[in-house]
């Protein structure tokens, strides 16, 4: 017999701050089997329960540890008591190498962000909480970060296929844990979040709950200051920039500039138009601000090139730093550069690279040295494939196409809701 998860007040507050949301809520939750993610799932069950939505508790099973795949089992095992759909994704291929639990993380991520889209899900909840704001805040102040970056995690980021939520960053560990003893729930706690290795775990152990609960407020009040200058660039920018569907924007510098937040709107451009996630660094990002305004030449940061002409100035991929080839097989699509969703719905395989060489100069109005960071497609013979009756450029719904979604939105929700007919179990 199953057994109904309880509402929770101050989750359904969390919640109501991170709306709007659709009349029936489809929502994909991040489990990883330990205290945080339990407490996550079976509050958000309750939560969707009482709107008539859906929820699908997935757990991403990074195969780093033998004891993985059991553990992703019993999460399951345990969710299921309360009727709540589970999926576990298996992670398959090496991990980059360097810091492997980032690498781990970025996959996680990458595989949550897939079913989201294969199922429908607009939101994706995960479970950082209080001390895990904490120690963000407290790693970013070791580098040496700013206000912003003091700000540590967000409760909403817009994503391009999805919302990420953080409904419990205002509660603490010890809160969440009661809660699941108040059920009866067990929980696993995962051995790698105590690796001397990991820069979180020495934090863990050289700073007390108490202490990473207090970092944690701080940074929930930065992130409040933060929210209402965000809602400045993005006026701001609706102001000064005309985004075309390229990926390639005209700004007013001048304009821009001349506003309080003129620097920080720069940051949000070039990080939309570069495919990154976050902005160049405030520092970069004021030197060219200054050259910008004071010698009116063209310049680059991020992975952007800024370059002034007649018609205004005009931002673009540097085409230069583009090295990724993406190949598709029959019917694949993906993310090309960190800008372009590319899908290949034809019988043949293709590979996305950058323009060999500009368009003629009666079809853009920008700079050509800006068109050749546009994608190009190429077949399996190495011949680019141009637009017609069996290929096609961009936007061209029929056949091969790419359609600009980078990874951070310019303003506002930044996700496209690509499959509406998916069921989430």
């Amino acid at each position: 017999m199953l057994t109904p998860a309880p509402p929770d007040p101050a989750f359904d507050l969390a919640m109501r701050r991170l709306g709007p949301f659709e009349r029936k809520p489809r929502i994909v939750a991040g489990v990883s089997g330990g205290r945080d993610s339990m407490a996550l799932a079976l509050m958000a069950k309750a939560w969707t329960d009482a709107r008539g939505g859906d929820l699908l508790a997935v757990t991403v099973d990074h195969r780093l540890r033998p004891e993985s795949a059991d553990e992703a089992a019993e999460a399951g095992v345990r969710l299921s008591r309360f009727g709540i759909p589970h999926r576990i994704i298996v992670r398959a291929g090496p991990l980059a190498a360097g810091n492997r639990q980032a690498a781990a993380r970025g996959a996680r991520y990458r595989l949550l962000a897939r079913a989201c889209r294969d199922t429908g899900a607009l939101h994706l909840l995960v479970g950082h909480h209080l001390e895990d704001q904490g120690e963000t805040a407290a790693m970013r102040a070791e580098r040496g970060s700013g206000d912003h970056g003091l700000a540590a995690m967000t409760p909403l980021s817009e994503l391009p296929e999805m919302r990420l939520l953080r409904p419990l960053l205002a509660r603490p560990r010890c809160d969440l844990e009661a809660y699941l003893v108040r059920l009866g729930v067990e929980w696993t706690d995962d051995p790698t979040n105590l690796e001397p290795s990991s820069a979180r775990a020495r934090l863990r152990a050289a700073m007390t709950a108490a202490q990473l609960g207090n970092m944690g407020c701080e940074a929930a009040e930065r992130a409040s200051s933060r929210r209402l200058q965000e809602e400045k660039v993005a006026e701001l920018l609706v102001q000064t920039v005309e985004l075309h569907k390229s990926g390639i924007a005209r700004i007013d510098v001048p304009r821009m500039l001349a506003s309080p937040v003129g620097e920080a709107a720069l940051g949000r451009l070039i990080a939309t138009v570069s495919g990154r996630v976050h902005p160049p660094r405030s520092a970069r990002l004021a030197g060219l601000a200054a050259r910008l305004t004071e010698t009116a030449s063209a310049a680059t940061l991020g992975g952007c090139a800024l370059i002034p002409a007649r018609s205004g100035w005009w931002c673009g991929r540097e085409a230069g730093r583009i090295r990724e080839v993406l190949k598709l097989g029959p019917g694949g699509q993906g993310l090309w550069d960190g800008r372009f969703r590319v899908v290949n719905p034809g019988p043949s395989p293709v590979a996305v690279g950058r323009r060999p060489r500009a368009a003629p100069a009666d079809a853009r109005p920008w700079p050509a040295a800006l068109d050749r960071a546009l994608p190009a497609f190429f077949g399996e013979d190495g011949r680019r494939l141009e637009s017609g009756k069996s290929t096609c450029g961009l936007d061209e719904t029929a056949c091969l196409y790419a359609t600009f979604r980078p990874r951070a939105a310019l303003a506002g929700s930044g996700f496209a809701l690509v499959s509406s007919g998916a069921r989430l179990n």
